[in-house]
């Protein structure tokens, strides 16, 4: 999976629970758009339909979730929703999600956009080292890891992996067996936690600014339901 010019611009994918969306995610969709420059058309929020590495608890309705991420993603052209996982069966696993993205656009090139954590972690994800066959990463440095942790990491998870020079500024760049690269994106991650957004609107406070407006609206509206919802949580701890 090669960055040429005989290749149509790819797209960057920012999957998660997004419940609910936050500012932390718009950054990150931000950042990484302006970073990837021509080697992506926009940016596909993916909202997931059935976590397999998070309990249900306190989920809302994916429908729900799905409004508020394109309510944010209204005012960026390049940027969208895509409800790809609510199309399927069973626990929403990365690579049936991608594995569908190259259906859907098989001369596409992909760029999965992840915290560094959880590219550490891929070797617990449902067939995640063999992801390189199907996108390349854009990894995103938190908890203080650096370049070097991430280089670490992949050669954890891929012995073969080489460092290359990157197509990207003042990123550290690694080929991964089965064609993917991994670019480590060193931009800025907000310390917004959706678990955080959860407690404050629970205890009555004041989440403005955390929350995009659109999506503050759309819970707004649906306060009862919401309430319910992360109630369930709340309850579960």
């Amino acid at each position: 999976m090669t960055e040429t010019a005989s290749h149509p611009p790819g797209r960057a994918i920012l999957g998660g629970s997004f419940n609910p969306p936050h500012v932390g995610h718009m950054r990150l969709a931000i950042e990484a758009r302006e970073a990837l420059g021509d080697l992506v058309q926009g940016v596909d929020m993916v909202p997931c339909a059935v976590p397999p590495h998070k309990a249900q608890q306190g989920m809302l309705p994916f429908e729900l979730r799905a409004r508020m991420v394109e309510a944010c993603a209204a005012t960026l052209p390049w940027l969208r929703c895509n409800r790809v996982e609510a199309l399927r069966q069973g626990p929403s696993f990365t690579w049936d999600t991608l594995c569908a993205y190259h259906e859907a656009e098989p001369s596409t090139d992909f760029y999965f956009i992840l915290g560094s954590p959880d590219f550490a972690m891929l070797s617990t994800w449902h067939r995640g080292v063999e992801l390189p066959r199907l996108c390349n990463f854009v990894v995103v440095p938190r908890k203080g890891h650096t370049a070097e942790n991430f280089i670490a990491a992949a050669k954890a998870l891929w012995p073969q992996a080489q460092p290359r020079p990157s197509v990207l500024p003042s990123c550290a760049c690694v080929a991964l067996p089965g064609g993917g690269l991994a670019h480590f994106l060193s931009v800025p991650w907000l310390a917004v936690s959706a678990s955080r957004v959860r407690q404050l609107w629970l205890a009555g406070r004041n989440v403005d600014f955390l929350v995009p407006d659109a999506a503050l609206r759309i819970l707004r509206d649906n306060s009862q339901t919401v309430r319910q919802h992360w109630l369930k949580e709340s309850l579960a701890c």
